[in-house]
């Protein structure tokens, strides 16, 4: 560990936070100085975030000493810092049940901890662990800057603007608390350790678990003691911090009880907590891992920065958000939670990318009917602002109805009446990605139609795949579209139930001799004439399918 002891050398280190790349300090972290902010946050927003995080810090930490009197105690909180986000991953307590000590100055443990969150912890990237040691009648803050660590997954990367915890939060984290230790009693006089593990998903607590109970001393025979109010409010408080954090996790909470002669109830204090992290999901890569990620907490960001009613929020969002939204939510998701009788096209569409899995599920939702699409959004919307605990036994019976419905259409043969709305928003969305082609298209529509590489009427044999796809789209003026749909008649004919494999080659054969003509309103780079083009591709596909004509 590398220790600065200055707030000197914190305000030299500060000055260092006004460049354009990020540069690495020499004790393990790094001063984050570069951009890369996501849309809706500049400079400003972000240093409004910075310092309400700090301030959320401070009061976090803080309400946790108030609660400690002892002279000689110590205090450790491991957090992740960067670009102003931090996280805790760890705590500590050590040197409890000494002499009490005088009343502190809270306003100048306020300033100290200010100074450490304010000027140094939040302009690092990398673990920062803040101590805490007790004396006769102030606190001592210190700080420590870690030695290179892994990124952990719960960690935010962002700073978040909004003041305090949710009422509810505190609430169902001090009732479902209270209830584990209403069934822990301790020797008279003697001492146990308790184990417990919060179980987290975002800022929500799932559930409390007892791991273990070991009385450590039988004291002095007598009935048992049960355990006081306090102790419970000393968990919530050390837990309160950990809810910053990302995705599923638990947080396992370690306390010393003593029972005290002369006392009605047994006390104590948290002595450690610390996050057990979840595997993700199987299939996802660290790359998908960190993508999905990395939506899923922009999404949670603006959704507390902005509007706590997440609903009204949700309803200003439009179709390509709310398919982000959606997909985000999938890597805080069990399988078991996705899973539909039938198959795991849903679940393996939704593992494929941000991009892509937002685009399939676009497509998706615009097959489903508009009350489908409604209740989907609805419950989903739900699912992530408050957890899956909070639907009810029949809302959780629907949205899997829904699910299994868009497993059921992603392998079924779309409609005319379904293409017809895919290939209006195969249009929009090319236009969008092309800019310089929209004039052209906007002039003459029938001229330049848009082209799905593998067609519309095969995309429930390719059904976790987007048909709407970038990929799979390409402009062609409308002699050169007839040729094509002329090749692929003749292969319908001769392969009228293909496979997956044969959608693909042939449409790999037609690319490449009409290749030359995607994406142009003029000077098509090829020696080649539309005849030769279509001749060649027609011997192609004679030798990959015989008996096509």
């Amino acid at each position: 560990m590398t220790r600065i002891l200055a707030v000197a050398a914190l305000l030299a280190l500060s000055l260092v936070w006004t460049g354009c790349a990020t540069t690495h300090d020499g004790s393990g972290g790094t001063v984050w100085v570069g951009n890369g902010l996501p849309a809706g946050m500049d400079e400003a927003a972000l240093e409004q975030a910075t310092s309400a995080e700090a301030s959320r810090e401070v009061s976090q930490v803080q309400a946790v000493a108030a609660g400690v009197h002892e002279v000689g105690a110590r205090l450790a909180f491991t957090f992740w810092a960067e670009r102003g986000a931090l996280t805790l991953v760890a705590y500590e307590s050590s040197g409890r049940g000494g002499p009490i000590g005088r009343p502190v100055d809270v306003d100048a443990t306020l300033s100290s901890l200010r100074t450490v969150f304010e000027t140094y912890a939040m302009r690092r990237t990398g673990e920062v662990r803040l101590v805490l040691r007790r004396q006769e009648s102030r606190w001592a803050v210190d700080y420590e800057s870690g030695a290179h660590a892994r990124r952990p997954p719960e960690a935010k990367s962002l700073p978040v603007r909004w003041e305090g915890t949710p009422t509810p939060a505190i609430e169902s984290s001090t009732e479902e608390l209270g209830r584990l230790l209403r069934a822990v009693e301790v020797p008279a006089g003697g001492a146990a350790r308790v184990v417990a593990e919060a179980r987290l998903e975002d800022g929500r607590v799932e559930g409390w678990e007892l791991r273990s109970f070991q009385v450590t001393h039988r004291g002095v025979g007598g009935g048992a003691r049960p355990v006081s109010e306090a102790v419970r409010g000393a968990g919530v408080k050390v837990l309160l911090p950990f809810m910053e954090g990302l995705g599923p996790r638990a947080v396992r909470v370690e306390w010393v009880l003593v029972h005290r002669e002369g006392e009605a109830r047994a006390g104590g204090w948290v002595e450690g907590a610390r996050v057990v992290r979840a595997s993700p999901p199987a299939g996802l890569d660290d790359d998908a891992v960190a993508e999905y990620r990395a939506l899923h907490e922009d999404i949670l960001r603006r959704w507390r920065e902005g509007v706590h009613e997440g609903f009204s929020w949700l309803a200003r969002r439009g179709v390509e958000e709310l398919a982000l939204w959606y997909v985000g939510g999938v890597l805080a998701k069990s399988a078991g939670f996705w899973a539909v009788r039938g198959g795991g096209i849903v679940l393996k569409a939704l593992r494929r990318g941000k991009e892509a899995a937002a685009g399939w599920l676009r497509t998706m939702l615009a097959r489903l009917s508009g009350g489908e699409r409604r209740a989907f959004e609805r419950l989903w919307a739900k699912v992530q602002l408050e957890g899956e605990k909070a639907l009810s036994a029949g809302e959780r019976q629907e949205l899997r109805a829904l699910m299994a419905r868009i497993e059921q259409l992603a392998a079924s043969p779309l409609t005319p009446d379904e293409k017809d709305i895919i290939r209006a928003k195969a249009r929009r969305y090319y236009k969008a990605l092309h800019p310089r082609l929209a004039p052209v298209m906007d002039s003459l529509p029938a001229q330049w139609p848009v082209h799905h590489r593998r067609p519309l009427q095969y995309a429930h044999l390719l059904p976790a795949e987007d048909i709407n796809a970038a990929s799979n789209l390409a402009m062609v003026e409308y002699p050169i579209h007839s040729r094509i749909n002329m090749l692929w008649d003749k292969f319908s004919r001769a392969r009228p139930a293909p496979s997956a494999d044969d959608v693909r080659r042939a449409a790999g054969v037609i690319d490449d001799q009409f290749g030359p003509w995607y994406h142009r309103a003029g000077g098509v780079p090829t020696m080649k004439t539309p005849d030769e083009a279509e001749q060649a591709a027609l011997e192609a596909l004679k030798r990959l399918f015989p008996g096509l004509e």
